[in-house]
């Protein structure tokens, strides 16, 4: 796969929806696809910038799927993610905190006024970044979840090999 200048868009296989929502969570646009849509990948043809992402190693069946499809070796998460963050160069395209993990719509910025009474007073006193996704509605803020996950990234990245990000 070569280096982009525009983000790729992931379709996850749902064996990989971990690794999907950490996509996510990095702010790459990430389809984590049902076994019924895996299914219906036959004969589909992906455009430029997307790819699927899988570890079954059956065939595919057309060349412009396989061409597009990083078959990942681990099973480990933090593998998946060195493995596909080396191969596309995540790196240059890192914007953590701007996609709802669940639904994988782009995030709104809020004011503290607009989620008081939606989240815990003490979580409103003590942060002031709140983003919301307009289509589930679920709000999140910048604690420490989001912290070990941008470190996870972070460490991630820094064991990419030099000059490949």
């Amino acid at each position: 796969m070569k280096a982009q200048s525009s983000p790729p868009y992931f379709l996850v296989a749902s064996h990989l929806a971990s690794l999907g929502r950490q996509l996510r969570f990095a702010g790459l646009d990430c389809r984590i696809l049902s076994s019924e849509e895996e299914k219906a990948l036959n004969g589909l043809s992906l455009e430029s910038g997307q790819y699927y992402l899988t570890r079954r190693r059956a065939p595919l069946p057309s060349s412009s799927l396989e061409r597009q499809t990083l078959h990942l070796q681990s099973s480990r998460l933090d593998e998946q993610m060195l493995e596909v963050a080396h191969t596309f160069q995540l790196k240059n395209f890192f914007k953590p905190f701007s996609r709802c993990m669940l639904c994988n719509s782009p995030l709104q910025k809020l004011s503290k006024d607009e989620v008081r009474g939606e989240v815990p007073t003490l979580i409103l006193e003590n942060r002031s970044d709140f983003r919301q996704c307009p289509d589930c509605e679920r709000i999140y803020w910048t604690g420490d979840h989001y912290r070990k996950m941008r470190e996870r990234w972070e460490e991630i990245f820094a064991k990419v090999p030099k000059g490949k990000e």
